[in-house]
């Protein structure tokens, strides 16, 4: 989502201390985003994706309990594997996350932070750039399926958390990562939690 179609749904009154955060912005220094204006609502960590955990069942019912405030609809997403149907969490008619099943589609096979008021391991949120996320090129693979062309790098210290970037407007082969002069501008487009399970 822009800045611009953020802004034009807050009330009128929020809108003077975000003016204020936007001119001192205007520095020279990297283009204000609107995650620096919205709120972290859940965090995404090794061990949860905001309420949910590796024991949490896929199911809108489930979902209703963790997220009692928030809308549950079904939506087609993309994963690594192709489009699937997932349960997707909205917030202020906002998309936060989106609950993937997994083949038997009663357990979660993963959960995609996809929403301006989530945050990864490291405070990591959509649209900061490969710079700003102080990554590594190196532990990145490119992406397959609908993330042909995509950087999907592990979360630094964690086993389970990848980040998936766009490749910076890099217009070469897709099956190869774009090099770190374009991958530096790449945007984080998802971060994407696996529950890790015991044998």
């Amino acid at each position: 989502m822009r800045l611009t179609d953020y802004l034009r749904r807050l009330p009128l009154g929020a809108l003077a201390p975000l003016l204020a955060l936007m001119l001192a912005a205007c520095g020279g220094e990297e283009p204000l985003s609107a995650t620096a204006v919205v709120p972290v609502s859940y965090a995404i960590t090794p061990q949860s994706a905001g309420p949910i955990t590796v024991e949490t069942a896929y199911s809108a019912a489930t979902m209703r309990k963790l997220f009692p405030d928030e809308r549950i609809d079904v939506i087609s997403t993309a994963d690594e594997d192709g489009v699937v149907n997932a349960l997707t969490v909205f917030s202020d008619g906002l998309q936060v996350m989106m609950v993937v099943p997994d083949g038997s589609g009663r357990r979660i096979k993963s959960v995609h932070g996809s929403g301006l008021a989530v945050a990864g391991p490291n405070g990591e949120r959509l649209g900061m750039t490969f710079r700003q996320a102080g990554l590594d090129r190196g532990n990145c693979t490119v992406g397959t399926g609908p993330w042909l062309g995509m950087a999907v790098c592990p979360a630094p210290g964690t086993p389970n958390i990848r980040l998936v970037f766009d490749n910076g407007g890099w217009t070469g082969a897709p099956t190869e990562l774009a090099p770190a002069s374009s991958l530096a501008n790449g945007k984080l487009q998802r971060i994407v939690w696996v529950p890790i399970r015991s044998a």
